[in-house]
């Protein structure tokens, strides 16, 4: 983000950033969990969530490998005296994928209401830009740099939707799995 030598202002923006950057981590770690689940339980890279438990259970049992969810949190509960690694592993993946998939989905309302304040704003920005920097040249750079903040937190906007669709999918597809059916798409993070 580029400065627009209001402090407060900036404060906003480098908050709405940092708040994204993690939400991008979150994403990331989710799809690496996603990918790490399928590779451990023997499906091809393009398999859904369902089919790759699916696996599993088929290879152990479907009374004895089940998936478990309670609010947004999902497990793979295994009941095996001795669980065999590869279902350790399998259980891992899950556990991350779950942790993951929350940290997402909790992101999403703070940085959607942290970017719409700031887009809503944009002309009262503008003014307070302008008001803290009376030299004209100052105040031509320094909306430039608030109308490329804006862009960005736009971009930032759009992808965190994103982010948020494809951990509200593996949501469902495991609330299918454990037997469960979401109704509608409540807010997380706003209770």
């Amino acid at each position: 983000m580029k400065l627009v030598n209001v402090c407060a202002i900036d404060t906003q923006f480098s908050d709405i950033a940092n708040t994204f950057n993690k939400q991008h981590d979150d994403h990331s770690a989710m799809m690496k969990a996603a990918q790490k689940l399928k590779e451990v339980s023997g499906c091809s890279p393009t398999a859904s969530l369902t089919a790759c438990i699916e696996t599993v259970q088929q290879e152990h049992g479907a009374s004895k490998v089940q998936v478990h969810m309670e609010g947004y949190s999902f497990s793979l509960i295994v009941k095996e005296k001795k669980v065999p690694d590869k279902l350790k592993q399998v259980q891992q993946q899950v556990g991350e994928l779950s942790c993951s998939t929350k940290r997402v989905l909790a992101r999403k309302t703070i940085l959607q209401e942290m970017i719409r304040s700031m887009l809503q704003s944009q002309t009262h920005l503008k003014e307070r830009i302008n008001t803290a920097n009376p030299e004209y040249l100052d105040q031509v750079r320094l909306e430039d740099n608030l109308r490329e903040n804006i862009q960005k937190i736009s971009l930032a906007k759009e992808l965190s939707e994103q982010y948020d669709e494809a951990a509200r999918s593996v949501l469902r597809e495991m609330a299918q799995l454990a037997g469960l059916m979401l109704e509608g798409d409540p807010e997380i993070g706003t209770e």
